[in-house]
């Protein structure tokens, strides 16, 4: 199967996202299709030996939409900022002759005056100028936003009728009645007939107003809709345009995207990086603050890595160049940020199926709506208003909307703050999310072991017992030997030279030194190896574990000369993270291969609940599916279903954190694109992990605040429209108010959505 991303053209609401997705789906060698309106994008998995290109580009053509390959999103931003730029020169010119028409229409209603030969009233053809005035000013504007009724028609033609079919069919239907009565009017006149009371059933200010109030929500909307792609705008902006490299021995200037692995690029104090890379001379002081969210800047020098977008604020370096375009650092978390906003919720699911069939329902209550008026209520004029009124108040869009915008703006906010959400799913798991199990080391710790303590034994000295150790430990690449040797190596201690050097996995080292027998590891290697340990030495042990250290032993001829403890140290932010989980009421679980006793220590010192310790790799993502199905002994055992979060480094962790419901990985550095994770940390910060809930728990609530005002908009005002509360209250919606309320609806889904992008994850 093959995943691919194409841009999809002509898409105006919801009811075309579902139509696209119908299509689409349809097709042979298709598994799984998502369109979305927001970006104007489809992401397809398929099987290219059934279904080619041309044949998916013919079904969306044949279907009334455009698709083609999927271009940089420079040029995709491009083009809609030039769409928005047309559509305010849209609402500009339908405004003059909407303003025009209101004063021809209710400026006599407030005093203002109209010509003689216009007015309404007239017992001669006045009336007839003051419609034909009318006609002038509309047909302007039903110019101006003919591609409401050019592509509601061919929506209609390919029977996917959209929102610009309903408000098509409304003016239409507004400017055809119009005409009627106007057509009433000159034939009135011709017979001698009273015509002025005519001219208060004139349809020509509602087909103006309903063009220029719904092409103005659609500018607000898409004004809206801009902001909800601000994140993804300003990580596109990060990388600079232009280098400064040396080539053939000069400094020339060339466009960022000409780099090659293995250029020397220039970086000046006050310069962005233009690629990752690595610095081979100079350095400075560089702000990491757009991509980890740290406000310190770091000091880099030669052999440091500086990340494309960020900012040598002193100093000036020069890099060889690893990661170029589309694969630095900032270009994936891009990528990242825009595949999550074009995936979808599960919540959305139900918005696309309604959507789907929205329109057509509409169209169907509307013509009911004008029968029954007609029937019962003897008006031609009040079946046309309420029938018209039923079809420009329903709006697909506010559904279509609801969830999209939400994500975009929260996947946005959390990009900002170091929180790379890799997919809605991730969002709606996290917030129902009741366990959090921890990795320990380089998740709760620091990653990196330390020497704690250095206690001789009998007639050993430290010097003596660290000298034996920074020998034997020198050998071998293990963590712990090299923590070893760092700390002898402050404490002035030379090595001296080791032979018949041997080393066994999981247990310890061994070697000649200066004619005597020394070997180090653990409790259970020195005794296979015959050393004598005393129950004193034993005690220390135990005490040490439970400080949460690992202790190593190192033994000379046969005799234990001292014990060397080393610990990993937690991160400063371990502790509040876990705080902070405890007050989201989840189950805190350290998933470890450590020995139990130091685990529990670590645990307790972190405020974890549970521990599960001595746990090999291979096994941690069998743990952590028995905690999701409740019945891992120690932790859970009701056999009731919890949703997981896993918490890792992302490479030994990884089927662990592709098994649990959400996968977070702590990224270090540029390795952000780790594909086993749901949620990338950015900035190796675990209270960032608590964040991410705290986030998704926030885009959930708008999005089920932006649904519930969807429907309930659309379940109030349909019958509003359709004239359910005239015979009782006189309660009607004219076709004008009904447009206005329309274009509100959209506006207040996507500014809800906007909200997101302010807010605090602290608060």
């Amino acid at each position: 199967m093959t995943n691919k991303k194409f841009a999809v053209t002509g898409m105006t609401c919801a009811a075309c996202q579902a139509s696209v997705e119908k299509t689409v789906c349809a097709l042979p060698g298709v598994e799984s299709v998502s369109v979305s309106l927001m970006t104007n994008s489809m992401t397809l998995d398929y099987d290219e030996t059934v279904l080619t290109e041309e044949s998916l580009f013919k079904a969306v053509s044949d279907a009334g939409y455009g698709a083609k390959n999927w271009v940089k999103r420079e040029v995709t931003q491009a083009e809609e900022d030039a769409k928005y730029r047309a559509m305010i020169r849209r609402l500009i010119s339908s405004a003059v002759f909407a303003v025009l028409m209101m004063y021809v229409t209710m400026g006599h209603m407030v005093g203002l005056p109209l010509p003689s030969f216009m007015n309404p009233h007239g017992h001669a053809w006045e009336p007839i100028v003051y419609a034909a005035v009318q006609v002038i000013l509309a047909v302007p504007v039903i110019l101006i936003n003919r591609a409401y009724f050019t592509d509601g028609l061919k929506s209609a033609l390919h029977r996917s009728p959209n929102m610009n079919t309903l408000v098509a069919t409304g003016a239409a239907a507004s400017m055809i009645y119009g005409i009627y009565i106007f057509v009433m009017m000159i034939l009135g006149y011709t017979s001698g007939e009273e015509i002025h009371h005519y001219s208060e059933d004139l349809y020509f200010e509602s087909v103006t107003m309903i063009l220029t109030l719904i092409t103005l929500g659609r500018t607000l909307e898409t004004r809206a809709r801009r902001h909800t792609s601000d994140a993804v705008r300003k990580l596109m902006n990060l990388s600079p345009k232009t280098a400064e490299i040396y080539r053939d021995g000069t400094v020339v200037t060339v466009k960022s995207d000409e780099l090659v692995i293995g250029d020397r690029v220039i970086i000046r104090a006050g310069g962005s990086v233009p690629c990752d890379g690595v610095v081979v001379s100079g350095g400075g002081a560089a702000d990491e603050s757009v991509i980890t969210g740290e406000s310190v800047p770091v000091q880099k020098s030669e052999g440091d890595t500086l990340i494309c977008g960020t900012i040598l604020t002193s100093g000036y370096a020069e890099i060889s160049a690893v990661h170029v375009g589309e694969d630095t650092t900032v270009a994936k978390i891009t990528q990242l940020v825009e595949d999550a906003a074009s995936s979808k919720a599960p919540v959305q699911k139900l918005a696309d199926r309604i959507s789907g069939i929205f329109v057509p329902v509409v169209c169907s209550i509307a013509l009911v709506t004008f029968v029954l008026w007609m029937i019962f209520g003897g008006s031609l004029h009040q079946a046309v208003g309420f029938g018209i009124s039923v079809l420009v108040i329903s709006c697909p869009c506010a559904l279509g909307l609801a969830t999209p915008t939400a994500i975009m703006c929260g996947v946005g906010r959390g990009a900002s703050l170091g929180i790379l959400v890799k997919s809605a799913d991730a969002i709606d798991v996290l917030h129902k999310s009741s366990v959090v199990v921890l990795d320990k080391t380089g998740t709760i710790t620091e990653g990196r072991m330390r020497v704690s303590d250095a206690i001789p034994v009998g007639s050993a000295d430290e010097a003596g017992l660290l000298t034996a150790a920074a020998s034997l430990e020198g050998m071998s690449e293990h963590p712990i030997g090299m923590a070893i040797v760092d700390y002898a190596s402050e404490n002035g201690v030379t090595p001296a030279s080791v032979e018949d050097f041997t080393q066994t996995f999981g247990g310890g080292v061994c070697g000649r030194m200066n004619g005597s027998e020394i070997c180090g590891g653990n409790l259970a290697f020195l005794d296979e190896s015959g050393v004598t340990v005393s129950d004193d030495v034993r005690a220390a042990l135990v005490r040490l574990a439970s400080e949460g250290k690992t202790p190593v032993l190192f033994a000379a001829d046969g005799d234990v000369i001292g014990i060397i403890a080393l610990r990993d140290n937690l991160k400063q932010s371990s502790i509040e993270a876990v705080r902070r989980f405890n007050e989201l009421g989840m189950e805190t679980v350290m998933l470890t291969g450590d020995n139990r006793t130091t685990a529990e220590a670590i645990a307790k010192e972190a405020g974890i609940a549970h521990v599960i310790a001595q746990v090999k790799p291979e096994e941690k993502a069998s743990v952590v599916e028995h905690l999701m199905a409740g019945e891992q002994d120690g932790v859970f055992t009701d056999l009731k279903r919890r949703y997981v979060i896993m918490i890792g480094d992302g490479v030994n962790d990884a089927p662990a954190l592709a098994m649990a419901d959400c996968g977070m990985a702590v990224a270090h550095g540029t390795d952000i694109a780790i594909e086993s994770a749901g949620v990338v940390l950015v900035r190796s910060d675990l209270t960032d992990a608590a964040r991410a809930v705290k986030l998704s728990s926030a885009v959930m609530r708008n999005i089920a605040q932006n649904l519930a005002w969807a429907f309930g908009y659309n379940i109030l005002c349909i019958p509003v429209a359709a004239g359910v509360l005239f015979p009782v209250f006189g309660i009607a919606l004219t076709p004008m108010i009904a447009s206005a309320a329309m274009s509100l609806s959209s506006v207040c889904v996507v500014s809800n959505a906007l909200r997101l992008r302010r807010w605090n994850p602290d608060r």
